[in-house]
């Protein structure tokens, strides 16, 4: 199965319920390589454990005894075993390597389909979700590697075991205990790693929330001198993520230190006992040598074991978390955001929409059909081809109504462009052209008609000037002018604008409605504002008035006659 396969069954498959459970499902879905990779690493450490079974062979057979011949198949064949051994381990770790990334962005697109097609419960923030996504997804991911090291370092134990009951029983026995009091000893912490690591990642998770919150929210805070105070708790929250980090090393730290301390122990127990041996005569020299080769192998696959199980209960503690976010976001009653809807859209709402009727056409323009809410009652309104149509509404409820119900409908002839400005890492011609290629080209028209050409004539690289994440890095009169060169760019039939034009100055308001009035003549377009820049350059303005229905004239008309409207175009 290819890894696009194994990522569309990612995403559909019922979440895992815990973290082990993830884990488990993580492991079937790469039967084949996980397979292949123990195979590898275990021929990799058997290999390695018979390097100084090798060696007494060698002592016992060429050495003593003095036999050229012998020495030099010894050679040769130690030599190949070498070869064996280092080949198995590169191939066998590049394996693990290849399923682990497999993995890794499996998790990521499983964690950012979730995040963009339901709306968690939890209302977790972006941050938090990126490092679900990026941390805990490649520590997760891990386990690939635990499971092949981990699988070489025990049939590795078993093989030099077997050779030491085979070579000298009374040894032998001392391994058979001595080996699985470590093991025990070593596996008691992992519980405490566990959970050390859990919330290690969790707050590496708040850390990161802040620093999204806190670059989202850069201009307001600089606006209202709140510089310092965002400072400060960003670095609370940092601190705590480090001093967890620090905890999860003690702990793991003091794994190791417990696995190297019990195995010195039985090292020294496996000497003691092989060196009485062959001072009484029942050992040979060639096989104390590979005795204590073996025996001192042991420290190897005892130091895996330990580092293997801290790095799992690490791997468990992000997995459970991984875990515990799929399934409040793929909860029943967890539901699919509205493309373009307001995120807080009321589920009566949503309701209410679901009944409306949208039609969308280059020959008839716009016609819109909304069944009564609440105090308001039911709207109706067309919008015609060739021809800009503005509509104020008197409460913002009815904006994002109309925002939502239009959304919906789904029509291949019409784009709908919210008021919330969505920007991505790229240039601005990749942020307008939705297109990477560095030589796409975009209408001079579109630049001058959104007001993105004096944006290219300040920046240093014009069209290709670095944006980054969020469009951080422009202001938000600025980013509300690349998202509106997007959609004008795009060329619908039907365009409709929310609010395009609340963070831009006045005078280049007035420049930015005339000119989409003029770069959409012969297209219908509708603007849901309050903007008198808009109103005077829209053929026909839609006001929606509380509590009635909707009444459409020209901006001079509804002025000279409405009340209501005077005020809801002057708040």
């Amino acid at each position: 199965m290819t890894a696009p396969a194994r990522e569309r069954r990612a995403t559909k498959n019922d979440p895992p319920a815990t973290g082990n459970a993830l884990l488990l499902r993580s492991l079937r879905r790469h039967p084949g390589p996980v397979a292949f990779g123990v195979l590898l690493m275990s021929t990799w450490q058997v290999c390695e454990t018979l390097v100084p079974v090798a060696i007494g062979l060698i002592i016992d057979h060429a050495v003593i005894p003095k036999n050229l011949a012998a020495l030099a198949w010894s050679i040769i064949g130690l030599a190949l075993l070498f070869v064996v051994l280092s080949f198995g381990y590169r191939f066998g770790a590049r394996a693990f390597q290849n399923v682990r990334e497999e993995e890794s962005h499996a998790m990521r697109v499983e964690v950012a389909d979730a995040a963009l097609t339901t709306e968690s419960r939890s209302e977790r923030a972006p941050g938090e979700v990126l490092s679900l996504a990026s941390a805990d997804a490649d520590v997760t991911a891990e386990v690939f590697f635990h499971i092949g090291r981990g699988s070489a370092a025990l049939l590795g134990l078993l093989v030099a075991a077997v050779y030491l009951f085979v070579a000298d029983p009374l040894t032998g026995l001392v391994v058979a205990i001595g080996v699985p009091l470590s093991l025990v000893a070593v596996s008691l912490p992992s519980r405490a790693i566990t959970a050390r690591s859990t919330a290690q990642q969790e707050a590496i998770g708040a850390a990161g929330r802040s620093a999204s919150d806190l670059m989202q929210g850069i201009g307001v805070l600089k606006s209202l001198g709140g510089e310092r105070w965002a400072l400060g708790r960003y670095r609370t929250l940092s601190r705590k993520a480090a001093t967890a980090g620090i905890a999860t090393g003690t702990r793991s730290g003091l794994l190791e230190g417990i696995g190297a301390l019990t195995m010195m122990a039985v090292l020294a127990a496996v000497i003691l006992t092989a060196g009485l041996r062959v001072t009484s005569g029942g050992m040979g020299i060639g096989t104390f040598v590979a005795v204590l080769g073996v025996a001192a192998f042991f420290t190897e696959p005892m130091q895996s074991f330990a580092q293997i199980i801290g790095a799992l209960a690490r791997s468990r503690g992000a997995a459970a978390r991984i875990a515990e976010y799929l399934a409040e976001a793929r909860a029943p009653g967890a539901t699919a955001p509205v493309p373009g809807a307001e995120p807080s859209t009321p589920q009566a709402l949503r309701s209410h929409v679901d009944s409306s009727s949208v039609e969308a056409s280059e020959a008839s323009g716009l016609r819109v059909s909304l069944p009564p809410l609440d105090d308001v009652g039911p709207l109706e309104f067309h919008a015609p081809p060739g021809a800009l149509t503005a509509m104020v509404t008197q409460k913002p409820s009815d904006a994002a109504r109309v925002i939502a119900a239009l959304a919906e409908s789904g029509s291949h002839e019409m784009i709908v462009a919210p008021h919330d400005v969505d920007l991505f890492e790229g240039t601005l011609r990749s942020n307008i052209a939705l297109d990477h290629d560095a030589d796409v080209e975009i209408d001079e028209q579109v630049l001058r008609a959104s007001g993105v050409a004096d944006i290219v004539e300040l920046l240093p690289g014009g069209l290709d000037h670095r944006i980054q994440d969020l469009g951080t890095n422009l202001s938000g009169g600025q980013r509300q002018r690349v998202a509106l060169a997007r959609a004008l760019a795009a060329a619908p039939n039907v365009l409709v604008l929310h609010d395009p034009t609340t963070a831009v100055d006045a005078v280049t308001e007035a420049a930015i409605a005339n000119a989409i009035s003029e770069l959409r003549r012969g297209r219908c377009t509708l603007v849901l504002t309050s903007s008198p820049a808009f109103l005077a350059a829209a053929e026909t303005v839609v006001f929606v008035e509380e509590g009635t229905s909707a009444v459409i004239g020209d901006h001079s008309q509804l002025a000279e006659n409405s009340q209501a409207y005077r005020e809801a175009v002057s708040r």
